[in-house]
């Protein structure tokens, strides 16, 4: 009697069901995952050997300059590089910012919490929203997306692409409903405003090369609200228009980029893919409702120069229960058509050209992945599929899509009321037993130590505290694993044999010359200094120097502020003084315009409450 009592209770009530069940989901998730991430340190994920130390520059340069400053250049690594040109950087991101407050560790676990469980909210949103799903499959969705492999097992190797979990944000802000107090001008404003600064958070926040995948996903949504809802124009408009103004609110970066990328394109680096299309369809397949597989080489993937791809590469799992609610909801509506006469001509021609956009756009990711040598060379010579290294990670375009058809599928097989309830309870429990059930050993048993950033943040609260780059180190290979090189930047050096994946996997493409173990500022002979001038790398025309090229000894001055995390003087190009003062005044604009728009809706709402009590 008391277990029907609560699933009652639970059934009228909107506020407790909703989070009653993404409540506890969510506990459960940080209960498995979070330690993935420890708060000690030890055991953390590989790539934190490059996300830490990025994050300390990020700190120390925050310390020197204040919040404002842009940070051009670290000297921390690689003898000097460039910092915000470096796509892997995200330094106007989440975890950056709260670094500065909480230190590198708390960050990281903290962005892998808020992100996880904004995804999950944004998924609900979406699904109660925009497609008027039940409350039970919005719910579904938001369960299946909290747990899909893509951004779990990334985050807990170190891969801080936390913006992946806002990809439901954007598909809701281009279909979000007319508030009434807003005209549909304003109304498209605002959306366009605030998709494009979902996109530029995504720039900025280091995920670069998995905003095409995201973008195509939300395409792909938007093309099946149209089919359910109704097509419409204008979500399309909003999207386009969110996508210039995110060039708009991240041009400083992207510029750069630009430039750094043009003299190291990264173009010689090797494509894997599977010998068949049908072996990439096969593989993403599994990999999407299947546990990858034990062995990341060539054995059990099937893939042709796998470049010892370990275990998360392949992790995008939304789990066997979002196949089944698929293959059940396919049937459903198979036999539903069947028992209404089938399906009318005219119908099966409108919703054909849509059937063949969503299958072409859905093959994108299959023929990415297809290893055709004369394909690949064709792929390498197009920007930016040039500076890939896999397109594997392609492979979480679908994520997002199975989720959303696993939660139509749920309205379409489950009625409402208490057979929801214990459906979606069945649900939830099935997809936390098979998180339980994955193997996390390569997880737990990752290299990184990120104690010593924790330390190195913990002594440096001020400004004289900031360890200054002294000396240009060459770490023993054998002492000193590839997983602490950059950890030099904590003791105020710059490793020279840095891990730094712009210069090629085994720093193929890095332009040594004539560094050398020793002080920073030691003369080299011919005029140079023993530290790199990083302006060099992005504007060698403007600054009269080739890529790579040293501080020379008349520039000592340059070269003291530049190793202290300070400003130095150096000239940009004309197109990136452009795409600075673009980006400046765009974010400014879109500021005043957030804040006209919030007092507009205000007042409005104001006028509408105050004529419904007149009315009354």
């Amino acid at each position: 009697m008391g277990f029907s009592y609560l699933i009652d209770l639970v059934a009228k009530s909107n506020l407790v069901r909703a989070i009653f069940f993404l409540a506890l989901p969510f506990a459960a998730y940080l209960w498995i995952f979070l330690p993935l991430i420890p708060a000690d340190g030890h055991a953390m994920g590989h790539d934190n050997a490059m996300a830490m130390p990025n994050l300390m520059a990020g700190y120390y340069w925050f310390l020197k300059n204040g919040p404002f400053a842009v940070p051009w250049f670290s000297p921390g690594e690689c003898g000097g590089v460039p910092f915000i040109a470096d796509l892997t950087v995200g330094y106007h991101a989440f975890p950056q910012w709260a670094t500065f407050v909480l230190g590198p560790i708390a960050a990281i676990r903290l962005t892998f919490t808020v992100f996880a469980l904004l995804g999950a909210i944004g998924f609900f949103v979406l699904m109660r929203g925009p497609f008027h799903a039940s409350e039970w499959a919005a719910l579904t969705s938001a369960v299946l997306f909290l747990f899909s492999g893509f951004y779990t097992y990334r985050a807990a190797v170190g891969q801080l692409l936390h913006a992946f979990t806002l990809t439901p944000w954007l598909a809701w802000v281009l279909l979000a409903a007319r508030p009434r107090a807003l005209s549909v001008a304003w109304h498209a404003v605002l959306c366009v405003v605030i998709g494009g600064l979902i996109i530029a958070y995504m720039v900025h926040s280091g995920m670069v090369h998995i905003i095409p995948p995201a973008a195509i996903a939300v395409a792909v949504i938007l093309l099946v609200h149209g089919q359910i809802q109704g097509h419409r124009l204008q979500p399309w408009l909003i999207f386009v228009g969110s996508i210039v103004a995110s060039i708009a609110f991240s041009g400083l970066r992207l510029s750069a980029a630009i430039a750094f990328l043009t003299h190291f394109p990264r173009n010689d680096l090797p494509l894997p893919g599977y010998p068949t299309l049908l072996d990439a369809a096969k593989s993403a397949f599994r990999l999407l409702f299947w546990w990858p597989p034990q062995d990341a080489g060539t054995q059990m993937t099937n893939l042709i120069r796998p470049q010892g791809f370990a275990r998360h590469e392949f992790e995008y799992s939304t789990g066997p229960v979002s196949l089944i609610l698929l293959v059940a909801g396919a049937a459903a509506s198979l036999q539903q058509t069947w028992r209404n006469g089938g399906v009318a001509l005219h119908r099966l021609a409108r919703a054909l050209p849509v059937a063949v956009a969503i299958t072409a756009t859905l093959a994108i990711p299959i023929f990415l992945n297809w290893y055709y040598p004369p394909w690949n060379a064709t792929l390498k010579s197009w920007p930016y599929f040039q500076s890939n290294s896999t397109f594997i990670r392609w492979f979480a375009l679908y994520v997002p899509l199975v989720v959303l058809f696993a939660g139509l599928a749920f309205d379409r097989l489950v009625a409402r009321g208490t057979v929801a309830v214990i459906g979606l309870a069945t649900i939830t429990l099935a997809t936390i037993v098979w998180a339980l059930l994955s193997d996390l050993t390569y997880y737990k048993a990752q290299p990184y130590d990120g104690a010593a950033g924790e330390m190195s943040w913990r002594a440096t609260k001020s400004a004289a505290d900031v360890p200054v780059v002294t000396e240009m180190t060459i770490s023993d290979f054998v002492k000193v694993p590839v997983t602490r090189l950059n950890d030099s930047i904590f003791n105020g050096q710059s490793q020279l044999w840095c891990y730094q994946p712009i210069f090629g996997n085994v720093r193929e493409s890095m332009i040594v010359k004539a560094m050398r173990e020793g002080p920073a500022l030691a003369d080299l002979g011919n005029g140079l200094l023993n530290v790199k001038n990083p302006a060099c790398y992005l504007f060698p025309k403007e600054n009269s120097c080739r890529p790579g090229e040293h501080f020379h000894i008349e520039q000592r001055d340059a070269a003291e502020h530049f190793l202290r995390y300070e400003p130095f003087p150096f000239q940009v190009s004309a197109l990136q003084r452009i795409a600075d003062s673009i980006n400046c005044y765009s974010l400014l604009l879109a500021g005043l315009l957030l804040i006209f728009l919030a007092g507009k809706t205000g007042l409005s709402m104001r006028r509408i409450r105050a004529k419904g009590h007149r009315a009354g």
